[in-house]
């Protein structure tokens, strides 16, 4: 087989993307680049083959239909019977459960397959808005203090985490495998300079994570104020604080933020974020 040759098809037609394929795929995530970031960065640093750090699955090749399977299922493209078709590929192939985001559309159109495969879901959030600030942040904003955590900051950084995550995901971050996965998920972060904090003598106040970066898009996750300072002007100012960063790196930051949620909504607009895609998010 050339790397010209798309793999074989499977279960109702779908397949692994093919070597041969990285244009196609660059194509289709460049399409919809905001919401796509996580699968173009996998793309950027490993290429279209399947590893740890996901896979990229298809009925009729990439430029019909598209889904990254990474720590989550992300749907890029695809008419209501490819996707259907291809979420029970997915699950067919031994994955999840695990959750599922995108465009609200196209999770509506992955997610039954999955679900009869998975059951039903924890919880559904179909009113989510993925943000994006396309303009220059207001620097007056700006929080004073926020930048990169060290590894040295690690045991306050992952209290800060597990509030975010049991608050948010109403679910224990300590319950699968003893926390160890958890642990190395926030640990990992720190490596790699994305996780952020402002922080007061031994505790932090505030923390976002920058969960994918690609050449054009920053997409910012796990924005989180200590309880007692909410309402502040906290989390409005840190996060004006990190998309400052990451303007000056070139980079466009991103959001997703749940529709119910009107305090964050209104701080993130007051940073000059604005609604650009009707998400959707299935935790499993």
């Amino acid at each position: 087989m050339t790397d010209t040759v798309a793999p074989p098809s499977g279960l109702g037609g779908c397949r692994e993307v093919g070597p041969g394929e990285t244009a196609a795929v660059s194509r289709a995530l460049g399409a919809d680049r905001l919401v796509a970031a996580p699968a173009s960065e996998k793309l950027l640093q490993s290429g279209v083959g399947g590893g740890a750090d996901g896979r990229f699955f298809t009925r009729g090749g990439p430029d019909r239909s598209l889904v990254f399977v990474g720590n989550s299922v992300l749907p890029i493209r695809g008419e209501r019977d490819d996707l259907e078709m291809l979420g029970a590929a997915v699950a067919g192939a031994g994955f999840g459960p695990m959750s599922v985001h995108g465009r609200r559309d196209l999770v509506n159109g992955v997610w039954p397959a999955l679900e009869r495969r998975w059951g039903p879901a924890r919880e559904r959030r179909c009113g989510q808005f993925l943000m994006v600030l396309d303009r220059p942040v207001d620097r007056s904003a700006v929080l004073d203090g926020v930048r990169p955590a060290s590894l040295q900051e690690f045991d306050m950084v992952l209290a800060a985490a597990a509030s975010m995550y049991a608050e948010e995901l109403h679910a224990d971050p300590f319950a699968v495998g003893a926390g160890v996965p958890f642990r190395r998920r926030v640990a990992r972060s720190v490596a790699r300079g994305r996780t952020f904090v402002a922080r007061e003598d031994d505790a932090v106040f505030f923390k976002a994570d920058v969960a994918a970066i690609t050449h054009e898009i920053a997409q910012i996750q796990g924005i989180w104020v200590r309880p007692d300072l909410r309402g502040t002007g906290l989390g409005a100012g840190g996060t004006a604080a990190v998309c400052a960063v990451l303007q000056d790196r070139g980079l466009t930051p991103s959001l997703v933020v749940n529709g119910s949620n009107t305090p964050a909504r209104a701080a993130y607009r007051r940073v000059g974020l604005v609604d650009a895609v009707d998400y959707a998010t299935i935790l499993m």
